[in-house]
Order: structure tokens, then sequence, then C-alpha cells
């Protein structure tokens, strides 16, 4: 452990639990690297089914395009549903990248994607639940190939728990938990959080708070410790705007002439301009505790309003 050594394989090991383990040593080696020329991995994931990961990916994803260009939405939910959050056709998705991985290249990787209008490449994901889930080193060798070719890759998870969703959060430089300030889903989100720490790291793991609103004597410092996770983002409550346009395949942060639509645009630019670690994850400080960028140099600290300008 002194010398540096992180994984420990017992003698009896099976043939994957092998292949994990070098999976993992490999995306550790590969974080200590400079990162020059390498993409950045946001993963979103539901809390509870419903609370807005979908909504949160594509917004964030269309944000990141319309500034930085060359970004990529990966739709690993169960059942995709980006495609229609984008009003996109997809011919081809991410069980064809999976299928195709020993003869992928640049050229095959841009051929399964399906471009929106605004310019975002999106992987789209499966109309039915797929049979077998990806192994550690088929979800390693897609990731290395998409942070060569785009300069963000925003993963929507959705309400995906199981081991892959814990390989997916592994390879992201931030994770975004997504929920509401209601008793089930708090109670929800710790349960999740604790799910993912076994593998990912709770300093990898941060808050957004979808569809916000001002609790009278339910405060931050209260969701906070109901979910055993420090928040992150609020983005406010307007279902009368996004509900429309999730069905007609228009995402608000296209503009920014609302409160969510900025609040989407915000949080993009906070994910694109945090520092990294030598390891790979994101210094996020937490939009509402200030206090915390006077006690730690160096760290980000972006307000909306200035993130939206």
């Amino acid at each position: 452990m002194r010398a540096g050594a992180r994984e420990f394989v017992d003698r009896s090991a099976t043939r994957e639990a092998l292949l994990e383990a070098l999976t993992r040593y490999t995306a550790a080696r590969n974080k200590t690297r400079s990162h020059a020329g390498k993409g950045r991995v946001f993963s979103v994931v539901n809390a509870k089914g419903g609370s807005g990961a979908t909504t949160v990916a594509v917004n964030i994803a269309i944000a990141l395009q319309h500034t930085h260009d060359k970004v990529v939405l990966v739709d690993l939910a169960p059942i995709g549903h980006a495609a229609l959050h984008l009003n996109v056709r997809s011919s081809f998705g991410v069980l064809d990248a999976l299928q195709n991985l020993h003869r992928m290249d640049g050229s095959l990787l841009q051929g399964f994607m399906s471009s929106h209008k605004s310019g975002l490449h999106l992987l789209a994901g499966p109309q039915q639940p797929l049979a077998a889930a990806p192994t550690a080193a088929e979800l390693a060798r897609l990731f290395d190939l998409l942070v060569s070719h785009y300069r963000y890759v925003v993963v929507d998870c959705s309400s995906r728990m199981d081991h892959t969703a814990r390989q997916l959060c592994d390879l992201s430089n931030a994770v975004l938990l997504v929920t509401q300030t209601d008793v089930v889903s708090l109670w929800s989100t710790g349960r999740v959080q604790a799910f993912l720490e076994e593998t990912v790291g709770r300093e990898r793991v941060r808050l957004v708070l979808n569809r916000y609103k001002k609790i009278p004597g339910f405060t931050e410092e209260d969701v906070e410790k109901a979910s055993n996770c420090k928040i992150l983002w609020k983005v406010p409550n307007n279902y009368q705007l996004v509900g429309p346009a999730i069905d007609k395949g228009a995402p608000v942060a296209l503009h920014d002439s609302q409160e969510v639509s900025r609040s989407f645009i915000a949080l993009a630019a906070l994910l694109a301009q945090a520092s990294t670690n030598d390891e790979g994850t994101l210094d996020l400080v937490y939009q509402h505790d200030k206090s915390d960028t006077k006690k730690s140099a160096g760290r980000l600290m972006i307000s909306p309003l200035r993130a939206g300008q």
C-alpha cells in the first residue's frame, strides 16, 4: 500500500474479476496522466424514477454544445428516451457500438451517431431493455474512444441501478445525482448515494435538486443531512415550460429567456470550468456554500448569473 498498490486480487479470482481489476487500474492510471486532449465525462443518475435525470442530461449537453462544441450525449438508460427529448430519429446507437468494438475506429463511431440541429451528437439508447449488460472492458474501450473524439461526454444513466451504473460513474469526472426535496426522493437519494459510493467515492457525487421549491423550515443543510450528499445545484420548478418542451423535443436550454433555461446553462458552465485534481475528479464548490471558497484556495465558485453571462 505504501508503494501505491490499489488492487488486491485473490488467488482464486475469476477471469471477470481480474478483468474488472485491470480495467479499474487502467482508468485510475489514465486519470493521473495529463488530461490534455481528453474529454470530460459527466454521468447523470436518478435518485428516484421520474426525478428528471434525462431532462438534466439533455439540457446540460445542449448548453455545452452551444458554448464549447464537440459534445456527445450517451443514452445508457434501461430504455432510451434522449432521442425523444431531442426530437431525433436514430438508426443506430449504444448497442451497435458495443457490438462492433472489435473493429471500432473514429469513422465507424461517427457512423453510429445521430445529430441534433444544434450540432450535438447522440449515441442513442436501446428501445427495449438489453438482455445482457456490457462488461467493464467493453465500457472502458467505448469511453476511451469517446473522450478521444469529444470534448465533453454526457451520460444519461436515468434510473439504472446495477453494476453497469457503477462502472459508468467510475469512468466519470463527476456524477450528478438528480433528486427532489420530497421525503421519498431524499430517502431514496441516501440509498443510491451509498450504492454508488462503494466504487465511485463520495467526492465525485453531487446533488442536483430538480424542480426545486423553497420549503419553509427545511434548509439545504437538512437536505444534505437526509441524503448524505452535498448539493451542487438547484434547478427551479417550471413544469409548465419544461413539460411541453419535452413533448415537442425542444430542450429549454436552447433558449435563455426563462430562469430554468439559464439555470441549466449555468450548471453546464460550472462543470466545464471546474478544475480537475490528480485523479480526474472535478473540484466542485457547492452553489450555496460560499464559506468554503474562503477556506479552500483555488477551488471554483461560479454564481448562476455569472456563469450564464
